[in-house]
Formats: structure tokens, C-alpha cells, sequence
């Protein structure tokens, strides 16, 4: 019996004796012709199974251990293994510590059997490096339909393997991240309304009362922390004090500033503060002039290139007895001033935003008749914009407040948030709406 390693060998032999006997025979008659055309068959065979990218191995079924009879270019690649080292041997040569046992008793099995068989194990190279292995197994059988050998088609699928499990390796990150992100954003959104309780409870809780003087306010932030504060409050038996504040800017680091202005400016019992100032030998507090606040908050909150922020305000004081408003403006609209018998004014003053230039502002002051009305809102009232992005502006402003000069100050300013809702075609703004009003009303209520 021939050895099993001299049948590659013996088929390229085979080759080369139907070549001699094509030489030897004429061209024309149809043996030849015949001849010529297994030859070319042959060749063809050989050209294409050693030109395949694929490892191709041929398996002697007829033997103990399927010893390999045949193996391509290709697997040589693959494998690292020459012909000469690997032909006669069996095919556990490419097995290694994490080649699956399982998997090579099913293929074990498979070829026992005569059968057909796809699996992908783990297989090892010469030098001991692992690789993933597609095998295809398909049996060949003889005359009487025994299986006298296996073709085997191996490819390498490391890439497409390593590609899997980083997609799997990158979807557990990701789910995982997303998990964190999920905790996170749990937690940040409780931090965000806590801070969001803190700002709340530094509005106006309870509107003071103040001789012939009723007040009113609305807050309608854009986002669950706002830039813009307010408040009202005593500063004595026979003044109040007022502000309303717009910070550069939306969410967070906007709202850090403006609950720390807020409790710059809030009066302190018993203390000193921006608004006040206490004389300790006779219990008694002056009131600074809102010129005097504006400089000392001008001080106090200093431009920080690093943040870029800054505020807008306008500060005052309503002086009870002489029903008189004293103001300065850092850089905010002006207060709107409804007169019960004239036009609407726009009250004037100067001054740059709080943190922003030269420091220096001034007061002006305007004292109230009966009926008088005075509104203060921020930027976001008369910027809002509609579809067409045009400004709801201060005419139109203006107008809500006259037309509800006869409503109480509550339905006056829910009457303009109202128009401005109309305007912008939706409750959702893109910047905060703070309204602060109050008017001098001695006597009974007109109309």
C-alpha cells in the first residue's frame, strides 16, 4: 500500500504522466482531445485549491485519527505549519488549553459518522498563538458510498470574533455607563430641585404691609433654576425696600449668583448689611441710599473673566411717609410708571450692570399721587419672541398695563403673562419672566 504523505505527490505525478502520454499522441483524434481536457481539469483543480485564500486540508478517513493526506498554501499560512511537518499527522496538533472538548468530540463524532459538519473553535498555530477557527467538514466517499476521506475549509475568523466580542465588551460599557448616567442624573435632578426649593423660598413668602401700598409679583423661570430673583421687604417702620435682579446667563452657575446676591442684600435683624446700617449706641438703623447698594454690590460681586457673569438690576426704596420711590438701575430696563390721571412714563436712570464698569450709579426718585402704579419686569418680558421672531417689546408691554389699570395688580400682571403666552405660542420661554409691581392706594380701590 502507498503511504499515506506520497498522495499529493503521486496525484502531481499523475499529472505529469497523462502529459507525457498527451505528447506522444496526435492532436486530432478525440482520445487525445479527452486527454487533454483531464489534464486541464486537473490542473485547475491543483491551481485553485493552492491559490485559495482558505487553509484546505484533506483528512485519510480510513485511517486511526484521520491523519491529513493534503493540505494547501493556505492552511500553511494559517497554521504556520509546513507540508513536510504536518502531512501524516493527526489534526489534534492544532489543538491547545482553550480549544473547546467539547466541540472536538462532536466533530470526532461527526466524521465517525460520515456526516457533515460547521462549528467555530478555538485553534493554535505552530508558535503556540491561538486563533479562531470557521471549519467546514464534508466527507467524500468511494464507489460503494463508504467515506474514504474529509475535506476540511478553515477560516480565519479572529478578527470577525475580537470585532464581536468589542461590540459586546462596548454595549456592557455602555449599558453600564448608561446605568451610572441614569443614577446620576437621579441624583443631579434631586440636587436640582432641592436648589430649585432653595430659590423658591427666597421669593417673597409674604408680602409686607406698608401703609396706603399694595405689592404684587410674578416669577415664571424658564429653566428649574433661574438667573433672575426678587423680593420685597421692611426695612424699617417707614421704609421698604425692593429689588428685582437678572443674571447673565440660565441654569446653575446663573442661580448660584443670584441666591448669593439675594443674601447680600437681605436685611439682617439686628445688623449691619448692604441695605442698612445700624448705630449701636442707639439702636437705630440708616437706610442707604439704593446709588450707595448698587456700589457697595458692585464691590462685592467684581467681574470674574473666568465665569464671564454678571447682573442686572434695579434697586429701591419706598419711602412711606412721603409715598416717595427712590431707585437706581444697574443696567436693567427701566421701571414703567402708571400714573391713575396721565400717560404711562418710562422712568429714567443710568447706570452698568452690577460687576461691570466704572462703579458709579445714582438715584432718581418720583413721588406717588393716589393711584399711582409702578411695574418692574425683566428683559425676558419684553424680549420674548413669537414665531416670526419679532420682540413682544415694551409698546406691547405697556399696553397690557394700561388696559389693566382697573384690575387689582395680581390680574394685571396674569393678564400681560397671559398676552406674552399668546405671543410666544407656548408656556416654555427662553428666558425668565419676573414681574414686581405696586401701587399707592390710600383710599378705595378705583373703578
Amino acid at each position: 500500500m502507498r503511504h499515506i504523505e506520497d498522495e499529493p505527490r503521486a496525484l502531481r505525478a499523475r499529472i505529469s504522466e497523462l502529459e507525457s502520454q498527451l505528447d506522444a499522441k496526435c492532436d486530432d483524434c478525440s482520445v487525445c482531445r479527452d486527454l487533454a481536457a483531464t489534464v486541464e481539469r486537473l490542473r485547475l483543480h491543483e491551481w485553485a485549491m493552492e491559490s485559495s485564500n482558505e487553509g484546505i486540508a484533506i483528512f485519510d478517513a480510513r485511517r486511526r485519527d484521520f491523519p491529513l493526506v493534503y493540505v494547501n498554501a493556505g492552511f500553511e499560512r494559517q497554521t504556520g505549519y509546513a507540508r513536510e511537518e504536518i502531512l501524516g499527522r493527526s489534526a489534534r496538533v492544532l489543538h491547545g488549553p482553550d480549544t473547546d472538548a467539547a466541540k472536538v468530540e462532536e466533530i470526532r463524532r461527526a466524521m465517525a459518522e460520515g456526516r457533515e459538519y460547521r462549528a467555530e473553535i478555538i485553534s493554535y498555530r505552530k508558535d503556540g498563538t491561538p486563533w479562531w477557527n470557521s471549519l467546514g467538514l464534508t466527507p467524500l466517499r468511494g464507489e460503494d458510498g463508504k467515506v474514504t476521506h474529509y475535506v476540511s475549509v478553515q477560516t480565519d475568523i479572529t478578527e470577525r470574533v475580537q470585532s464581536i466580542a468589542d461590540v459586546e465588551s462596548a454595549l456592557k460599557l455602555l449599558e453600564a455607563t448608561n446605568i451610572e448616567l441614569t443614577r446620576t442624573n437621579r441624583r443631579m435632578r434631586r440636587n436640582l430641585e432641592a436648589a430649585a426649593k432653595v430659590q423658591q423660598a427666597l421669593l417673597p413668602a409674604r408680602l409686607p404691609r406698608a401703609r396706603h401700598f399694595r405689592f404684587a409679583w410674578k416669577f415664571r423661570p424658564c429653566e428649574q433654576l433661574a438667573g433672575d430673583s426678587l423680593n420685597i421687604f421692611r426695612l424699617d417702620d417707614d421704609h421698604v425696600g425692593l429689588y428685582l435682579l437678572d443674571v447673565t446667563g440660565h441654569g446653575t452657575a446663573a442661580a448660584l449668583l443670584a441666591v448669593a446676591v439675594n443674601r447680600v442684600i437681605a436685611p439682617m435683624a439686628h445688623s449691619t448689611s448692604v441695605v442698612r446700617e445700624r448705630n449701636e449706641a442707639t439702636g437705630t438703623y440708616r437706610i442707604a441710599p439704593p446709588s450707595e447698594v448698587a456700589r457697595r454690590l458692585h464691590r462685592h460681586f467684581p467681574w470674574d473673566a473666568d465665569t464671564g457673569q454678571f447682573f442686572t438690576m434695579i434697586y429701591g426704596v419706598i419711602e412711606l411717609r412721603t409715598h416717595r420711590f427712590r431707585y437706581t438701575t444697574a443696567g436693567h430696563p427701566p421701571p414703567l410708571y402708571l400714573p391713575a390721571n396721565g400717560e404711562p412714563v418710562t422712568l429714567g436712570g443710568r447706570g452698568m450692570p452690577i460687576g461691570v464698569g466704572d462703579g458709579v450709579y445714582e438715584d432718581a426718585c418720583i413721588e406717588l399721587g393716589v393711584g399711582d402704579r409702578v411695574h418692574l419686569c425683566s428683559d425676558g418680558v419684553s424680549e420674548t419672541m413669537n414665531g416670526e421672531q419679532n420682540l413682544f417689546g415694551r409698546r406691547r408691554m405697556t399696553q397690557a398695563f394700561v388696559e389693566g389699570a382697573h384690575m387689582s395688580l395680581d390680574d394685571c400682571q396674569d393678564r400681560l403673562l397671559e398676552r406674552i403666552e399668546a405671543w410666544h405660542g407656548s408656556t416654555r420661554f427662553e428666558d425668565d419672566l419676573s414681574l414686581l409691581s405696586f401701587e399707592f392706594m390710600p383710599e378705595q380701590r378705583r373703578g
